[in-house]
């Protein structure tokens, strides 16, 4: 026996995404970001990597046709030019941030500047080929989120929903407001910007004012939503953990989706941070959010609810790599 008070931490496998798979039940998902038990771990981002890869080897082996349109050439001269240099680091972030709203341009952005890191380990002259670096990063990026929006099916149709469902309301003039399961209200505070100009002796300057009688920015509304309402979640889940081992007389802390307590105590952390996550999606989340829209803007017509899976929440008791 050793008296140790050093911390350790167990952190979720692509957390939005747990998250979004226990939305949906979505067990194809869920499976990806280790929701259901195993033998070993599944890692999301060289499942990802591994189509991803797939598909650029198809498209630069693939022979063009006598007269082949601009994009066919566009698509086999990018393929060629990456094939064999798209490795994990290459397709992470892009996965990472997909669930909270990474857009093409951010994605294209992320896989440039590592794609832009190999090229020049090669031997390439990145400034030289900088156009073409840039066309190559842009069709990694839209294959990569491709192949997000097939394996993960189940996320993607949450996202929509939820998309659709604040743009409705923005459509009215309201800002996309929601209770979380622990009970807080929250309201996004994204509207429209108005200038105005201070003038001094000296100089004159613009500032911006974001007041709450300016118009609703419908587009950033929308858009920060799904990601806002996931981490909404994510925290109540940080929350009813922390709770419960205080209940229960344990140390705990947490960074995001990383918990922490002393090693004698990580046993149970891991059994309270799974009865927790359970008890949390048992709940009707996506019924209840709709209900109090409802409510609120009986003159909205929302969007159906998306249809669920089949994946069975118990099994993520029995899940070994679900925090890891």
């Amino acid at each position: 026996r050793h008296l140790s008070s050093l911390p350790v931490h167990m952190d979720g496998s692509c957390n939005g995404l747990q998250h979004y798979a226990a939305i949906g039940r979505d067990r194809e998902g869920g499976t990806a970001v280790n929701l259901c038990a195993g033998d070993r771990p599944q890692d999301v981002y060289v499942g990802v990597m591994e189509e991803v890869v797939r598909r650029v080897a198809d498209d630069a082996s693939c022979a063009l046709p006598p007269e082949p349109s601009r994009e066919e050439l566009r698509r086999s001269r990018s393929a060629r030019l990456v094939d064999g240099l798209i490795d994990r680091g290459v397709v992470k972030r892009t996965v990472m941030t997909s669930v909270y709203g990474v857009t093409f341009v951010g994605a294209r952005s992320q896989i440039q500047e590592k794609l832009m890191d190999k090229l020049a380990e090669r031997g390439v002259d990145v400034d030289d080929a900088e156009d073409e670096i840039h066309a190559a990063s842009a069709y990694v990026a839209r294959v990569t989120m491709e192949v997000m929006g097939e394996q993960f099916q189940g996320a993607r149709d949450t996202m929509s929903w939820l998309a659709q469902s604040a743009r409705a309301m923005c459509e009215r003039g309201q800002p996309v407001a929601w209770i979380t399961p622990m009970g807080l209200p929250v309201v996004q505070p994204y509207r429209q910007s108005r200038g105005y100009e201070v003038t001094t002796l000296w100089q004159t300057v613009t500032l911006l004012s974001s007041a709450e009688d300016l118009p609703v920015n419908a587009q950033r509304q929308a858009t920060a939503f799904p990601p806002n309402f996931v981490h909404s979640l994510d925290s109540c889940h940080m929350m009813l953990t922390a709770l419960e081992m205080e209940r229960r007389g344990l140390t705990f802390t947490a960074v995001h989706d990383s918990f922490w307590t002393h090693p004698a105590d990580v046993d149970e952390m891991n059994v309270v941070l799974r009865e927790c996550f359970v008890d949390l999606y048992s709940q009707p989340i996506l019924e209840d959010l709709k209900r109090t829209w409802e409510l609120r803007y009986p003159d909205v017509d929302f969007p159906p609810l998306p249809e669920k899976g089949s994946l069975n929440l118990e099994e993520v008791l029995d899940a070994p790599y679900f925090f890891q």
